[in-house]
């Protein structure tokens, strides 16, 4: 700390020079006859007495402390947390695909093959794209059943590979049948295999989050009644992809890990980077889950949930 007027002076003209001349500290050392190490412990007075004060403004529409803080806690490589009061799944569709959007297109490069899922906010999120690097697209599952056209995943593989001016690998077939036998001769139909093939080399993987408990997940409203009462009894709250998984983040299996047309579990696991969407009051347990069993490592959400799940983290540590 800078005791008297004189050395206050000092620590305000070396803050100056250091600040807003981008001068170092070995040239203001030089320049003004002190040693380094008293060049540092000026700026450190000048920071202490208030002399420089340090303002970090949040990005616009972001909250950097929310986002910084999820990240460490659940080692994330990233994590944006759109700055919203409490808000409902549906009414932050847009602005969630608005951002994951501008994401997509800062963080994906050339030649990168993207693994596409399906749902609201990804549907959302290919209308607000209007250009990403020149990325190939393969469709990660076939369509569940009852998905409206602009939410089915074959469309919106072309959308996005339209976007960067790739190759779009779409699946066309469903998502599931319900005989093995016929699962079995699907997967060796050329139009399935040529999605299927290329799973082991995904090398970014954008998947919406889907809630089981409350139903905010078009997976979940698709699959057959059987499936889904089995799986709420064995406390499913998420979905990644045909990937079901429990409170606590285990995985669970189901019906899809036999007739699925679909990314398998092992292979969601090996893909280098996840990026999980979601946010809404309603998905926090679910996106809770899908960070406990680290199955994601960039979260894009709101910070109406973001404070939800750090407040409960905290609780439980």
């Amino acid at each position: 700390m800078a005791n008297g007027p004189l050395q206050k002076l000092q620590a305000a003209q070396v803050a100056r020079r250091f600040y807003l001349d981008q001068q170092t500290k070995s040239q203001i050392a030089d320049d003004m006859g002190l040693s380094r190490f008293k060049v540092a412990r000026l700026l450190e007075a000048a920071l202490e007495d208030g002399i420089v004060r340090i303002e970090i403004s949040d990005v616009a529409g972001l909250n950097l402390e929310l986002s910084e803080a999820l990240a460490k806690r659940f080692n994330l490589r990233e994590a944006l947390v759109l700055e919203t009061d409490k808000l409902s799944t549906q009414e932050l569709i847009e602005p969630i695909g608005q951002l994951a959007a501008d994401y997509l297109d800062h963080s994906l490069s050339d030649g990168q093959l993207l693994g596409l899922t399906w749902g609201r906010t990804l549907a959302a999120t290919s209308r607000a794209l209007t250009r990403l690097p020149r990325v190939d697209v393969v469709q990660t599952a076939g369509s569940p059943a009852g998905l409206d056209l602009s939410q089915n995943p074959t469309e919106l593989v072309h959308r996005f590979a339209k976007a960067g001016g790739g190759a779009a690998y779409p699946m066309f077939g469903p998502m599931w049948v319900e005989d093995a036998d016929l699962a079995g001769k699907l997967r060796r139909e050329p139009g399935i295999v040529s999605a299927t093939s290329l799973y082991d080399r995904i090398d970014v993987l954008v998947v919406g989050i889907g809630s089981w408990r409350p139903e905010e997940s078009c997976l979940s409203a698709g699959v057959p009644d059987g499936w889904r009462r089995d799986a709420i009894k064995r406390n499913v709250v998420a979905d990644l992809c045909a990937t079901l998984i429990a409170a606590g983040g285990g995985v669970v299996e189901s019906p899809l890990d036999q007739v699925g047309l679909c990314l398998q579990t092992n292979q969601l696991r090996a893909i280098p980077e996840r990026i999980g969407i979601g946010g809404g009051a309603e998905k926090a347990d679910a996106i809770r889950a899908v960070l406990d069993g680290g199955w994601i490592t960039t979260l894009i959400t709101d910070a109406g949930v973001a404070r939800v799940i750090m407040q409960d983290a905290q609780m439980s540590a």
